[in-house]
């Protein structure tokens, strides 16, 4: 499969901050559980998303492990060990208080059930320290041409070194058979009433 000259895997600048927004902003724009849960808003959903996307981003960047190729094709975003459950507060203070105005009451109340039921399920699958893949996304031009997998293959190396496992949430069954191919496996398909289902996987260090 042919890739492109430049996907050398380096860390992501803050000057690229603002690009990185709109790759992954365009990578999640079809994804079904954004859809789901802002779809009473959908006009707006490239900027809800850009909105999203953006506390995620200020929040991992602490942690200096956001990565990104050479040429802004895709980006990862790792929580590492120690640093996991997320801090609400945290989040509270990037933005995130403003959820109740990016959708309605209803889908507010569903979407923080949804996230509670997620991060407990986390939290139970591995209390351990371990490294958190907090987002993955790559531009929709690129995809299916192996960015993904560069962007994960150097924290995943690191985990095997460091005999720890990795932990990954994805909302499609091509995001399930992506990361299969890298070593994870399914550990729970959690439902949400009417929503689309959610894969939480989970991948234990390798030889």
């Amino acid at each position: 499969m042919a890739i492109s000259l430049n996907t050398t895997v380096v860390k992501l600048d803050r000057s690229q901050f603002k690009a990185a927004i709109d790759v992954l902003a365009h990578s999640f724009y079809s994804d079904p559980v954004f859809r789901y849960f802002w779809s009473e808003q959908d006009p707006a959903l490239f900027k809800t998303l850009q909105w999203f996307i953006k506390i995620l981003l200020r929040y991992s960047q602490t942690y200096d492990h956001i990565y990104t190729t050479a040429d802004l094709q895709g980006i990862s975003m790792w929580i590492p060990p120690g640093k996991y459950p997320l801090n609400d507060l945290r989040l509270l203070q990037l933005g995130f208080y403003a959820l109740p105005f990016k959708l309605s009451w209803r889908k507010t109340l569903q979407f923080l059930s949804a996230f509670n039921k997620i991060e407990k399920l986390h939290q139970s699958d591995v209390p351990q320290p371990h490294w958190y893949l907090f987002m993955l996304g790559v531009a929709p031009e690129s995809q299916g041409k192996g960015i993904g997998g560069l962007l994960i293959e150097p924290i995943l190396h690191q985990a095997d070194l460091e005999k720890l496992p990795c932990y990954v949430e994805t909302s499609t069954e091509r995001g399930v058979r992506f990361y299969q191919k890298y070593g994870f496996e399914t550990v729970h398909t959690v439902d949400f009433e009417s929503a689309p289902p959610y894969w939480l996987m989970q991948r234990k260090p390798q030889q």
